[in-house]
């Protein structure tokens, strides 16, 4: 449970700093079942039955640039994910095998 706590915390922070810096990000997947999460490694979006999503650890943005959603690495993506990585957290973005620049976990 105080995983689950601190992981908010750090969302609130990350969410806050970027709001503060001018750059919006919006949630798109937080919480997944194991049925939703044996889809995703069968359609070929995740490699792992063991997702932190599962787990209630695990949560996906994408970014609202030009009042549109931005599904392409940019400086506010990297921008994230230094901040999320100085939280102690683990961002998908810097992964070598799925590089998952929307995906940001405890």
């Amino acid at each position: 449970m105080e995983n689950r706590v601190k992981f908010f915390q750090d969302i609130s922070l990350m969410i806050t700093q970027l709001s503060n810096e001018g750059i919006e990000f919006m949630p798109t997947c937080f919480y997944r079942s194991q049925t939703e999460q044996k889809e995703m490694v069968k359609k070929g979006v995740s490699k792992t039955l063991n997702s932190k999503h599962t787990k209630w650890l695990a949560i996906d943005f994408v970014l609202i640039k030009d009042n549109k959603l931005a599904w392409k690495r940019c400086k506010e993506y990297e921008r994230a994910g230094e901040i999320w990585e100085g939280l102690g957290n683990i961002w998908g973005g810097n992964w070598q095998s799925l590089n998952d620049i929307y995906h940001f976990e405890r």
